[in-house]
């Protein structure tokens, strides 16, 4: 009885350490959107590091991109992100990536460009 007991207790911290790691890197989750010249792109960001990116032109056919992401510290209070899209063997270049809060918005900024989380 003490061995499973033990046994339980050793699982228990594992987990607990494992979601105390898991916790350190940055994320990002929900849908965030923006217009770029005349396009509307929506980014989804998922559990995991999943992401999937739709654009939706004014002419032409929407695409849809899966892939993953990696938010990297990079100074300061300063991060970059890198996507990695499906087909794609190696993680693209990494690019400034900000989050925050205008009045009763919540943000993200990719190179520059504001996206704004869609509420649901």
């Amino acid at each position: 009885m003490k061995k499973i007991v033990s046994a339980v207790l050793v699982c228990i911290l594992l987990v607990g350490s494992i979601f105390t790691l898991a916790s350190c890197s940055k994320s990002v989750s929900g849908t965030y959107e923006a217009e770029v010249l005349g396009s509307k792109i929506t980014y989804e960001f998922g559990m995991f590091g999943k992401v999937t990116c739709t654009t939706d032109p004014l002419i032409g056919d929407t695409t849809v991109t899966e892939g993953k992401y990696k938010i990297y510290e990079a100074g300061d209070n300063e991060y970059k992100i890198a996507f990695t899209w499906e087909g794609e063997e190696e993680e693209g270049d990494s690019v400034s990536f900000k989050t925050g809060t205008e009045g009763d918005v919540d943000y993200i900024k990719i190179a520059g460009v504001q996206y704004n989380k869609v509420k649901k």
